[in-house]
């Protein structure tokens, strides 16, 4: 019981030397917590999550058939096409690209139709650009793709409204087909012969037009039918068969007046013809009621997220107190030994009943607990979402209130939230001591702590996701606490999910190995001195 104690005294005080160390420093802890804080803080509210517009220039070959349509297709293209207007000048356009006037030039292919039509290749729109970000010079090939796409799918509703328009003129032919033939039964059944011969007449040349300007149109909706797996009663094939019946019932018609002329059995055939053409006008109607642009692209998508809704800055928010407080314990830990050897503490250190264990015991706990409070306070931020009304200054800056805090929603246990965080700041003050105990000067320990940020900046999934490295690259991201705890902190809070046990187990197994590492360097370096 009195070892216990007497450990309890040493530890404690390390403890009390290094809270007060810290309190006596506030410029350090402006300067860590602080000074990241509002650089991140700036970075957010000065981000914008959006698709630059590029000022667009296109360029049509003089005498090109495109000419007159460049215009009307460019200047509705999209919000992020921002048309400078149309010149054949392809040097002047590209000496606007070097200076920066514009961002793209878009080079308009000569004669689209030959290339298409007789050499059967795809016409080509040259996009310039003169951007050296390798990003922002992909995001034009995609920009160039999408908006192609959009022009493709204008051109190939134009030809669909132009079937459409052919369909209107069929069904109207169906319908004076149908009306001469009803006129033609009624004439039949008054006896009137003269005026059967002119209706027959009249319907067998609405016949022949309406299979005439039938045969392209059907052929539209036969592969809309079949492409999106229409009901076989309205396809094409029973257009057609109708047709072909109709057809069959003409040619059983004979001529009104004939020696051989059956009125009755004439009257029940032009009946049949007269249902077989309601049909088809009802099959053409179809066509006519579908939008073309419904036509053209038939499908769109609708995203549904099964995790709960969260703003940009909800989201990087956990990532961010995570590399505050990752970075505030790294540097705390990687000075503490380098500032007593500087003081010559450590010579003391041989001629006191004191352990190695003692000493990392009373720093960790003075640390972990200043790292706590930090975090507390970093966390009330981040959750806390007051709206303050600003009165009469709100005309001032554009709003009736002023929120304090980000808003990130709790959706977790406030449990396993308080677990990962002490994991992290373990994990984290023991890379400090392991850096404390293998640098010389503070300056070298200074930069092995923003080494370890810059890291974690590029690696820890903070900012990329680690799919979009290497897997080779991705051992430098496990081997830094601030990889597991932005995944644990994000599961808990914007998922409001139980943390996965085997990263909150590594991170807290990543703690116990700085540990056992610094016990053992600050037990050498003990001895060293002792001896």
């Amino acid at each position: 019981m009195g070892n216990l104690s007497r450990l309890f005294v040493r530890a404690s005080s390390f403890f009390s030397k290094e809270i007060f160390e810290i309190l006596r420093q506030p410029r350090l802890i402006a300067t860590l917590v602080l000074g990241p804080f509002l650089i991140l803080l700036l970075f957010g509210i000065g981000y914008r999550n959006e698709a630059p517009v590029l000022r667009t220039v296109f360029v049509v070959p003089a005498g090109s058939p495109l000419e007159t349509e460049i215009e009307k297709y460019a200047s509705d293209l999209g919000e992020q096409l921002d048309y400078r207007g149309a010149t054949t000048d392809l040097e002047g356009a590209l000496a606007q690209l070097k200076r920066g006037e514009i961002d793209l030039v878009a080079m308009a292919p000569f004669d689209a139709y030959s290339t298409v039509r007789y050499e059967g290749e795809q016409a080509v729109f040259t996009l310039y650009h003169n951007e050296i970000d390798p990003l922002q010079a992909d995001y034009v090939r995609y920009f160039g793709k999408i908006y192609i796409d959009e022009v493709n799918r204008r051109i190939l509703r134009a030809i669909t409204e132009r079937g459409q328009e052919q369909s209107i003129s069929i069904s109207q032919r169906a319908a004076s087909a149908r009306q001469n033939s009803a006129a033609m039964r009624d004439a039949l059944a008054r006896g009137d012969v003269v005026a059967a011969r002119d209706y027959q007449r009249a319907f067998e040349r609405d016949l022949y037009q309406l299979e005439t300007d039938t045969n392209t149109t059907i052929e539209l909706l036969d592969n809309v039918d079949a492409t999106l797996g229409g009901d076989a009663d309205n396809s094409t094939e029973a257009v057609r068969s109708g047709l072909q019946q109709i057809r069959d019932n003409q040619a059983q018609l004979g001529l009104a007046g004939d020696s051989n002329f059956d009125s009755d059995a004439q009257i029940s055939t032009a009946t049949q013809i007269e249902a077989e053409l309601a049909t088809l006008e009802s099959s053409v109607a179809d066509l006519e009621a579908i939008d073309s642009r419904v036509l053209v692209s038939p499908f769109r998508s609708e995203t549904q997220s099964v995790a709960p809704a969260t703003l940009l800055a909800q989201y990087f928010a956990p990532a961010v107190i995570v590399l505050l407080l990752q970075h505030l314990a790294v540097t705390f830990g990687a000075l503490t030994m380098v500032r007593e050897r500087q003081l010559g503490t450590v010579e003391l250190f041989r001629v006191s009943p004191i352990s190695p264990a003692e000493v990392l015991v009373g720093k960790y706990a003075g640390y972990l607990l200043f790292g706590g409070v930090v975090a507390a306070i970093l966390t009330a931020v981040m959750v806390s979402g007051y709206q303050l009304p600003l009165s009469g200054l709100g005309s001032l800056i554009g709003t009736d209130t002023l929120t304090l805090g980000l808003g990130v929603p709790m959706g977790g246990n406030w449990l396993y939230f308080s677990a990962v965080v002490f994991a992290l700041l373990f994990a984290s003050v023991g890379l400090g001591f392991v850096i404390s105990l293998i640098v010389d000067t503070d300056s070298q320990a200074v930069q092995y702590a923003m080494i370890v940020l810059l890291s974690s900046v590029f690696f820890s999934g903070v900012f990329l996701r680690l799919e979009t490295l290497l897997s080779y690259v991705r051992a430098v991201s496990w081997s830094l606490p601030a990889t597991y705890a932005v995944q644990l902190l994000q599961t808990i809070m914007l998922r409001g999910q139980a943390p996965s046990v085997r990263l909150l187990a590594t991170l807290f197994g990543m703690g116990v190995l700085f540990y056992l590492v610094a016990w053992l360097l600050l037990g050498r370096q003990m001895r060293y001195q002792a001896d």
